[in-house]
């Protein structure tokens, strides 16, 4: 799932009557909050926009359970909302030959550790104290990457090797228990079914941590946001990957950050590594069951 939005909004000053027009490009979306609940995660997603005529602008959207928009909220600030956004959430479709040549590696926990120590020894010989330096940026968001490359790619394995963990998905999956076929398409690709969960688990954003922990539970009876301590420090250290790719080290009021010291980085890569050790025991555990 991701949050679209489209088209502008158009707010009338409570003041002077003024209309001033918002273009949709103006917001930036992120993921402010979460808490469990019966059915699993609650998350909370906002866009804040500080107008220089209006002041303080917000749009707010709460997806629970996974995958259902619960209620969307936008608050002007006493002005009024004469026209506003079309916004929501919508399912990602993946493009149709965008994993036809990708191979799922046999060892992501291998993979991981071998960048873990990598980047570690690039900290150590390159890293600087201050926490705007450019190199510990570069491997605080390489480290979050590895996590989700670990995540998906032990997940897609799990599944593909194990037939009842493909059932349970399917079965427990809101997105892939809506799926049809006809009995003509599965005549003629006797995979269909297995490639279709495969192609649905490699466009999840592996970086949306509730969600990922849904699929987890659901395939293999794991719940990794249980299995560490540090689940505020994960979801800040998504966040703060996105400030790095996408806004140059930025966050979304334009202010430059400066957490990404030495020290901040290397224990964030302690936590991530720790977070991976424990889900790989769990996943193994799970295998030899």
């Amino acid at each position: 799932m991701e949050v679209y939005c489209r088209g502008i909004a158009r707010i009338r000053h409570k003041d002077t009557g003024v209309i001033y027009d918002i273009e949709s490009d103006e917001l930036d979306w992120d993921q402010v909050g979460g808490d469990e609940r019966q059915m699993g995660p609650a998350l909370h997603y906002e866009a804040a926009l500080d107008h220089p005529q209006l002041g303080a602008l917000t749009w707010g959207l709460w997806e629970y359970p996974i995958g259902i928009e619960n209620h969307h909220d936008t608050d002007a600030g006493g002005h009024e909302v004469v026209e506003d956004f079309d916004y929501g959430l919508e399912h990602e479709e993946p493009e149709p030959d965008e994993w036809v040549d990708y191979d799922v590696p046999s060892n992501p926990f291998s993979i991981f550790m071998d960048s873990y120590r990598q980047t570690s020894l690039l900290l150590v010989d390159h890293g600087k104290d201050d926490g705007r330096d450019l190199v510990n940026r570069l491997v605080f968001s390489h480290l979050v990457t590895a996590l989700e490359a670990y995540l998906g790619d032990t997940l897609i394995n799990a599944v593909a090797g194990d037939a009842d963990a493909m059932q349970r998905l399917i079965d427990g999956d809101d997105e892939l228990s809506k799926e049809k076929f006809t009995l003509a398409e599965i005549r003629k690709d006797p995979d269909l079914v297995e490639r279709r969960v495969r192609e649905y688990l490699r466009a999840i954003l592996y970086h949306n941590l509730a969600k990922v922990d849904v699929l987890y539970n659901i395939a293999l009876s794991i719940r990794i946001l249980n299995l560490t301590s540090n689940k505020d420090d994960l979801f800040k250290a998504v966040k703060l990957r996105h400030d790095c790719v996408h806004r140059n080290g930025f966050d979304k009021n334009g202010n430059e950050l400066v957490v990404f010291t030495k020290t901040f980085v290397s224990e964030t890569a302690n936590v991530i590594r720790s977070f991976v050790e424990t889900i790989e025991n769990a996943v193994r555990v799970q295998e030899a069951m």
